[in-house]
């Protein structure tokens, strides 16, 4: 069983054990069984407290992550495994294509890394495309050499950079309508490329891995969240949103296939309401998890929790709501049940130097989502069922 026992004098044998408990869809029968998650310090954003240096000496990077995960495990009693993450933003895989990156600057220090061209301006450019090599092309070097430097500095376990899907990555080679319009105007080319993209991120992944030393079908930290057997490795896919099931199907779904397949198993992220593509979820050979922020669209979350519950594990990465005894209240009734069932809030890291006001939110957010759970498993959320029950 791949699992950490401990860091720093941290116990992390039942974290593991509670992750691994909701992949494999057992029953929960006390709140204490569901993995609770409050992400931080946020990856994103580091420059604004590190300055430029976070993305240029990995010392940096590393120190800021593991300081807070330190504080993090000190002043936070929820399941979080911590690790490294290795952030250049959403466009590594894009730039090492052709896509040119906007790096931050003095002036711009609240941007994070991110494409600011497309590399394709017709479908002929794809016959011209290369796959990518590692070690020489756009940001994946700069990954590489962070990630080599955490492997052999820290005790922190170290996990892959940001897996930005292959649609999403497809988008920022082509621009956004232009893709959609040329599964029309020339789909051979744009399979030919989906097809090239996903092999470029199963490449990629792999050499990530075999850099960290972690197995294929594992991972020490997918967006937030340690990935047991079964889990190793993530994609986010915001775009699915917007692109019609039919579409999806035909173009992505037997790629995705391939990729959970060649690493045992994984997780697919979204933001917002995509419960017209459950079908095509469900057709993802591999797919073990589904990680969604909801956006407050209960009514979308509950249609595709109905269709995705005891099929796939769901992981609920929404964090920051202003009101959030109600939003739990609301989200706990839109599931149909708890088994399967893991939180990984994303929430960023306070001005406060003593973070005061992050540790209290994060405590406060542990304590309601445990307390909604019991209200749901004591059937106190009738009212909450009904309003999101078809």
């Amino acid at each position: 069983m791949y699992m950490f026992k401990e860091w720093r004098g941290f116990d992390l044998t039942k974290r593991c054990e509670k992750f691994y408990r909701a992949l494999r869809h057992e029953p929960v029968t006390d709140p204490e069984q569901i993995p609770i998650s409050i992400f931080m310090p946020m990856y994103p954003g580091g420059q604004v407290y590190a300055g430029l240096a976070y993305y240029e000496d990995p010392a940096v990077m590393l120190k800021y992550q593991e300081d807070g995960h330190f504080w993090h495990l000190s002043n936070v009693e929820d399941d979080t495994i911590p690790y490294f993450m290795p952030w250049f933003g959403t466009g590594v895989l894009a730039s090492a294509f052709g896509c040119a990156v906007r790096m931050p600057t003095e002036d711009t220090l609240e941007f994070e890394p991110a494409c600011v061209t497309h590399c394709l301006e017709s479908p002929k450019d794809v016959a011209h495309l290369k796959m990518p090599d590692p070690y020489k092309d756009g940001l994946m070097p700069t990954v590489l050499k962070f990630i080599d430097y955490a492997v052999a500095h820290s005790d922190l376990p170290v996990g892959l950079t940001d897996m930005n899907s292959v649609l999403s990555t497809v988008l920022q080679m082509t621009g956004y309508e232009n893709f959609f319009l040329w599964c029309y105007d020339d789909p051979a080319a744009m399979h030919e490329l989906v097809a090239m993209v996903t092999e470029a991120f199963i490449q990629w992944t792999k050499v990530q891995k075999e850099h960290i030393g972690e197995p294929l079908n594992a991972s020490n930290g997918l967006q937030g969240v340690w990935g047991p057997e079964g889990v190793g490795v993530w994609q986010s896919d915001d775009d699915i949103v917007a692109m019609s099931p039919a579409l999806y199907s035909e173009f992505i779904v037997p790629h995705y296939s391939r990729i959970y397949k060649t690493f045992g198993g994984g997780s697919l992220h979204w933001c917002g309401a995509a419960p017209n593509q459950s079908r095509c979820l469900l057709d993802i050979e591999g797919l073990t998890v589904w990680n969604n922020s909801t956006m407050r669209n209960f009514d979308a979350f509950s249609k595709t929790a109905r269709n995705l519950y005891g099929k796939l594990a769901i992981q609920i990465q929404d964090g920051n709501d202003t009101d959030q005894e109600e939003f739990m209240k609301n989200l706990f009734g839109a599931l149909p049940g708890l088994d399967g069932l893991m939180f990984a809030g994303l929430i960023g890291d306070s001005k406060d130097p003593e973070r005061r006001d992050i540790r209290d939110f994060a405590r406060n957010n542990v304590r309601i989502i445990r307390e909604v759970a019991a209200m749901k498993l004591r059937g106190e959320l009738k009212e909450y069922e009904e309003r999101w029950s078809e």
